[in-house]
């Protein structure tokens, strides 16, 4: 299959799981997150297989020289191209909150009738932003708790290195590189070589879980709150919020 019928198989499972408006943007954003996390399955094995292929292509080449000669062949395919491949998949699960969060809270807007949208409040980070407006505007009753605030605080900041900087803390001012050397003394699976920035798989599996679970429990209080989903039928893990409807 295909993976744009794999997709529009995906979406026509989902609309029907529940009696919901076809403008509902949890709808596409399950996708989002299954695909997602069918993707990170299988990441390391592709990443297995460009090294491999790399390693192939280049031993052809070395016919004759001797191994000090090579040996970056086997260093890159070790740690720089697992490294290439990880990094910007942080990036896409960062973006992936931000923007899954931002469309939810656009529907809520409308759902609520509020003139204020999300633009007008200010926070000090953006799951602050979130928290304030729900609560403020929307007067839901769910937050993000403190444990997924301080994982997407960390996710930003090295969705910030990757994307300002790619990698490279060097080219960092100094306040933002003591951030990111302070969460590698943390050994969450982030770690630093040669001013290079290097992400886990498992630091990778771990963040996609956080996002994923924030996620879901929004949609999960939104959906009981719309009549779209009964109290009893759970979507997301209910570690980061509180549940209730009218």
């Amino acid at each position: 299959m295909n993976l744009a019928l794999y997709i529009r198989s995906k979406m026509v499972s989902l609309i029907g799981i529940f009696n919901t408006d076809v403008k509902y943007p949890g709808i596409y954003i399950k996708v989002e997150l299954i695909v997602m996390r069918d993707y990170l399955g299988q990441m390391e094995t592709g990443i297995n297989a460009v090294c491999g292929g790399y390693i192939c292509e280049e031993e052809e080449k070395i016919s004759g020289k001797d191994f000090h000669e090579y040996q970056h062949i086997y260093e890159l395919a070790e740690n720089d191209i697992p490294r290439i491949i990880r990094m910007p998949f942080l990036v896409t699960i960062f973006t992936l909150f931000e923007n899954s969060v931002t469309q939810l809270l656009k529907y809520a807007q409308e759902k609520e009738k509020k003139s204020n949208g999300l633009k007008a409040t200010k926070g000090n980070s953006l799951s602050a932003r979130f928290n304030k407006y729900m609560a403020q505007t929307l007067d839901y009753d769910f937050q993000f708790d403190d444990r997924t605030m301080e994982k997407i605080a960390e996710i930003s900041k090295i969705r910030n290195c990757i994307a300002h900087a790619n990698g490279n803390v060097d080219s960092m001012n100094s306040d933002k590189a003591k951030e990111i050397n302070d969460l590698v003394k943390k050994n969450i699976g982030v770690s630093v070589a040669f001013n290079q920035l290097d992400i886990s798989y498992k630091y990778l599996v771990n963040s996609m879980g956080s996002v994923s679970d924030a996620i879901k429990d929004l949609m999960y209080f939104m959906e009981i709150r719309y009549g779209f989903r009964k109290v009893m039928d759970p979507i997301g893990s209910g570690v980061a919020s509180n549940t209730g409807g009218r």
